[in-house]
């Protein structure tokens, strides 16, 4: 699209001129082709070894490429290299991530290639590969009715925000990514669901979503614990069940359903 089109000329100039940086790339919806009005643009700044931009540093290179309205670091997501900006002129989503070049071998896929000084990053791309971070069955299961336990808690008290903040919780950490395995994509969360699954399949998970209201939230509980086992009978394989653990947290969930306050 123009507007990231002219956002990445621009960027690619600034580059060009300051020797600290060695390569550009795009990350993200860029990457599949997927790009549209909507989307992010997720950018690396790769730079020559040992050169590493302070926050302020970030922000004023930021500042150069456009209308910065305004820009913040990434440690909210554990990444304090990752510049999450906002533009004006046209309003325009941009993260920026400022890696030394020897960090880019461990990386989750491959950005397209916009700006290569030194054509290092096909040699990168060779000689390593990305890995995206796989689902560890065995510490959802371990979690899980622990989890369920604590969302009936929140619902017997009465504390119903919180218990439909956990169902999304859930949804996003263990329904979400599980579903895109099953379906061959890589576990990113509840991104792009809708896209994905099959009308049945999205009717299931639409079940986990409740409204403000226990017997709603109480039914949802239920539909996440239904579809977790679906989901874990058909992918996790030698799996250690926490048989007890789910047992009795089921056990304490019907009884909350019958004695609502107990």
């Amino acid at each position: 699209m123009n507007v990231f089109k002219k956002y990445l000329e621009t960027l690619i100039e600034i580059v060009k001129s300051d020797a600290r940086f060695t390569a550009v790339c795009c990350a993200g919806s860029a990457i599949t082709g997927e790009l549209d009005q909507f989307s992010d643009l997720d950018i690396f700044l790769i730079t020559e070894n040992n050169i590493v931009f302070s926050h302020d540093e970030m922000k004023r290179f930021a500042y150069q490429v456009g209308d910065l309205l305004v820009g913040f670091t990434g440690e909210h997501v554990g990444e304090s290299r990752l510049l999450i900006c906002l533009y004006n002129s046209p309003l325009l989503h941009v993260d920026l991530k400022f890696i030394e070049i020897q960090e880019f071998t461990k990386r989750v896929e491959n950005p397209i290639v916009v700006y290569d000084r030194k054509d290092q990053i096909p040699e990168i791309y060779k000689n390593s590969k990305p890995i995206w971070p796989n689902i560890n069955f065995q510490w959802i299961e371990d979690r899980f009715w622990v989890w369920i336990h604590y969302a009936a808690t929140k619902l017997g008290r009465g504390e119903l925000f919180e218990a439909i903040d956990f169902l999304s919780f859930l949804r996003n950490q263990v329904l979400g990514p599980m579903f895109h395995l099953k379906y061959e994509k890589n576990p990113r969360g509840v991104r792009k669901l809708e896209f994905i699954l099959s009308n049945a399949d999205l009717e299931k998970l639409k079940t986990t979503i409740p409204i403000y209201d226990y017997n709603s939230i109480f039914h949802s509980i239920f539909a996440s614990i239904n579809l977790y086992c679906e989901l874990r009978n058909l992918l996790a394989t030698n799996l250690n069940k926490q048989e007890v653990a789910e047992k009795e947290s089921v056990q304490y969930l019907n009884h909350l359903k019958q004695n609502p306050n107990f």
